[in-house]
């Protein structure tokens, strides 16, 4: 396989998630050797730099993508490495392992499709049409599920899109988004995801056949109750190891690393430790403990419940920890039962379903 024709892309400016990143970088090298990988990576840790020139693969680009501020990076990132040649850039996130070679998930697509995860189905808001509405566009396409950029494959065909993503996430209102909390902002400039949902679903772009990796069989959003779903564990006990492993919720090094805020002994903190225990993503890391050259310990956090729920899983990367999603199911469906109905005026007659949207 030609180093021009895939590579991939990662970047991290946060001191505190340098440990997820080096794991990406051990699962890449171990599973799809030879394939370039650039690292955009800015000097917040001497140890860093070291560490990764033992990898002649790893291309460290030790500053942040020009132009780019925390997540909102994608763009800045791909496109200047599709403008060295590479056929096709591969962005994962930071927090992402993969379990075996994935380049010909990508190699084997026509440079016309894009490809991209799937989000959690438990997150509410889902789909694009809301996205795009928010962002005053036509609606050119609406999906029922929302795109999780966690996994992004682009080509140059894609470089009209990477424009106007850019150029949206540079939008005044859009960076003014950023600066108040999560909670607080409007759904279509939560984050760049969102904007790329809604770009997607726009008449512009409505065209581009899109590869979707599907939660729970193709990627693992790891780490919270309703992530990786009763039925999806249950999927998963007959299908492989989804390729993607994604610490979405909560990264494990810090809940289990023992620090004093990630240490509480409220209930909350209590659940998520469980949770981050018996997650696979923490699983896979372990084979890595050797070449990781930082802290480990977290990686063999042991409780007695979680003992218990691994015995009961037998194991099994889908059933460690299968009790917990099913009373968080259930609670989470008993919560919305008891949730009373607003009732709504009735439409006038001659409003049709296209005026509506």
């Amino acid at each position: 396989m030609s180093s021009r024709e895939i590579a991939f892309c990662l970047s991290e400016d946060r001191a505190d998630c340098e440990t997820g990143l080096r794991l990406a970088i051990l699962s890449l090298c171990k599973h799809c050797p030879d394939t370039p990988v650039y690292v955009y990576r800015p000097t917040l840790n001497e140890r860093f730099a070291p560490w990764v020139q033992r990898f002649r693969q790893v291309i460290l680009i030790p500053h942040a993508p020009a132009g780019a501020s925390a997540w909102n990076c994608k763009p800045h990132a791909l496109m200047p490495l599709l403008a060295e040649g590479h056929r096709e850039v591969v962005w994962l996130d930071s927090d992402i392992i993969v379990t075996r070679d994935c380049r010909r998930l990508f190699t084997t697509l026509d440079d016309r499709v894009l490809a991209i995860a799937q989000e959690p189905a438990s997150l509410p808001h889902q789909g694009t049409e809301e996205r795009t509405k928010g962002w005053s566009l036509e609606i050119g396409r609406s999906l029922p599920f929302t795109l999780n950029s966690s996994v992004l494959r682009v080509t140059t065909h894609h470089l009209p899109l990477l424009e106007r993503w850019l150029e949206y996430l540079g939008d005044p209102r859009y960076l003014a988004s950023q600066t108040i909390g999560l909670e607080e902002r409007a759904l279509h400039m939560m984050s760049d995801q969102d904007v790329l949902n809604a770009l997607l679903g726009s008449p512009q772009f409505k065209d581009i056949p899109l590869r979707i990796f599907a939660t729970g069989s193709e990627i693992i959003h790891a780490g919270g109750g309703l992530g990786y779903s009763c039925l999806e564990r249950l999927r998963g006990v007959v299908k492989s190891k989804p390729v993607f492993l994604h610490a979405a919720a909560g990264k494990p090094w810090l809940w289990l690393g023992g620090g004093e805020y990630w240490s509480k002994s409220n209930f909350f903190s209590w659940h998520r430790r469980l949770l981050q225990e018996l997650s696979p993503y923490v699983y896979e890391a372990r084979q890595y403990r050797a070449e990781l050259d930082t802290d480990s310990g977290w990686m063999y956090w042991r409780t007695g419940t979680g003992t218990i729920l691994r015995l009961l899983g037998l194991g099994h990367f889908a059933m460690r920890g299968f009790p917990l999603v099913v009373a968080a199911t259930v609670m989470s469906t008993t919560k919305k039962l008891s949730k009373p109905v607003q009732s709504q005026p009735p439409e006038p007659a001659s409003i049709g379903r296209r005026d509506r949207q």
